[in-house]
């Protein structure tokens, strides 16, 4: 500012001593009058720059442009809410509970006593579940075990449609739900969902030995084969596979083939009963 005027005093001085020599004495005054204005005006703009490139106060921050810590994103201005009521049963002790927490916890308590063989009790703990959070596929899927356990098997078939219905693609949803209509006798619907959760995971031993089961079921014995094994492929200490593709050979009249599923189940597991029967049947069979 200083370095300023004292410029404009040169170029004053400077006017002055052309004006004293080339100019009447009232255009000198004039010229001393503009110059004045000018110097004024610089002065206004300095002053103004000098207030623009100060650094804004930040009163959400409570007055303070240091580094503050803050929850906000860097650069923003924290936004401070009106409190809100809090929703019945939610906790105003610092840590909300929301209704898909309380549902959770129903959820673990349910499979806790389903465990248990408690199964009345789990029941109870998977419908509040599911009233607190009716879009929770695992709810449903976890209520359908319950019900199914206790012998209502309509209501589980219900409650794992609903987990699909949520969830399409719950391959252990499929998969129990064609187990459970398997029991039900409903064969076409139980391989659908077998197929459906291949689909989704073709890696599971368990539904290639179901749909194999399903379809033996059905009198195609032909068809169940690859199943079974593709069951044993992925899971070789598979008892359940091997004893089912023993079963499918001796269907078929193949006997050696049959024996040697049953010789090798025992051979693993010698206590396996159903690899005991099968065994003697076929070894009567060859007799014959």
């Amino acid at each position: 500012m200083k370095d300023a005027l004292d410029c404009l005093r040169l170029m004053n001085g400077s006017s002055k001593s052309k004006s004293k020599q080339n100019l009447p004495d009232s255009v000198v005054r004039n010229s001393h009058l503009v110059w004045w204005f000018v110097a004024i005006a610089i002065l206004g703009l300095v002053v103004l720059a000098a207030t623009r490139y100060r650094r804004p106060f930040n009163s959400a921050k409570g007055g303070s442009s240091g580094s503050a810590h803050s929850n906000s994103v860097a650069g923003s201005a924290l936004k401070v809410a009106a409190p809100e009521t809090p929703a019945a049963g939610n906790s105003t002790n610092g840590t909300e509970t929301t209704d898909a927490d309380k549902a959770t916890e129903d959820q673990n308590l349910g499979n806790a006593l389903l465990a248990q063989g408690k199964i009345d009790e789990a029941i109870i703990r998977f419908q509040e579940a599911i009233k607190l959070n009716p879009e929770d596929e695992d709810a449903h899927y976890n209520y359908a075990l319950a019900l199914a356990r206790q012998g209502n098997r309509d209501a589980a078939k219900q409650q794992y449609l609903e987990a699909l219905r949520i969830y399409p693609d719950y391959s252990e949803a499929h998969n129990n739900l064609g187990n459970l209509l398997v029991s039900m006798g409903e064969l076409n619907e139980a391989i659908e969902h077998f197929r459906a959760a291949l689909k989704i995971s073709p890696e599971q031993a368990s539904v290639q030995n179901n749909l194999g089961n399903a379809l033996a079921r059905q009198g195609k014995v032909a068809d169940a084969i690859p199943y079974f094994r593709e069951a044993i492929h992925l899971k070789p200490d598979y008892i359940e596979a091997r004893y089912n593709l023993g079963s499918a050979h001796l269907a078929q009249g193949r006997i050696d083939d049959a024996i040697a599923e049953f010789s090798d189940v025992l051979r693993q597991h010698p206590d396996f009963a159903p690899a005991q029967r099968g065994l003697a049947k076929a070894r009567q069979l060859q007799l014959k």
